[in-house]
């Protein structure tokens, strides 16, 4: 196979996850290149990770019967408006 395209071998990629075959098995099978297969096949199955912060994004209605400020053990503290009262329960 000559100069494929990122879309075929993203195919055969597929194919060959449903063969049931082993890289070289596959290759000898489709008549493909073992280090030209292994290239696209780590270049097709690398996915960046999602890098995610830890942290939610918490928007208040602005008619807001306040916030709710939840503790690990399990004490919830409901109706809180002030944010530096937030900050200091968070503190606490």
């Amino acid at each position: 196979m000559r100069r494929a395209t990122q879309a075929q071998m993203e195919a055969v990629v597929a194919a060959f996850h449903s063969s049931g075959l082993t890289q070289r098995e596959f290759c000898i099978q489709e008549n493909i290149k073992l280090p030209t297969f292994s290239y696209w096949y780590r270049k097709v199955c690398a996915k960046p990770e999602a890098v995610t912060s830890g942290f939610t994004e918490v928007t208040v209605p602005i008619h807001s019967a306040g916030l709710e400020v939840v503790f690990p053990n399990g004490v919830i503290i409901r109706g809180v408006q002030d944010l530096a009262m937030i900050h200091q329960l968070i503190k606490w």
